[in-house]
């Protein structure tokens, strides 16, 4: 599969987790900004691709993507 593929589903499954967990555990509204931050993320991702290709390998960008998407998370349950 390719890399691309794999951050892209990484990406929609965190956007897919976001609106879950805000509706049925946090009980709040989520505005167009918190929706789509992982898929801001996976545009950074497709568009810094060719700039550094050693440095932008799948694995770290579906971490940051997953690690921002708690962040979030947390940062409105407080």
């Amino acid at each position: 599969m390719k890399e691309e593929v794999k951050v892209s589903i990484a990406a929609a499954a965190c956007t897919f987790g976001l609106a879950v967990v805000f509706k049925e555990i946090l009980h709040q509204e989520l505005n167009l900004v918190q929706m789509f931050i992982p898929i801001m993320l996976f545009l950074v991702y497709t568009w810094t691709k060719d700039v550094r290709p050693t440095r932008h390998t799948a694995n770290i960008w579906i971490g940051v993507i997953v690690a921002v998407t708690i962040a979030v998370i947390v940062l409105y349950a407080l």
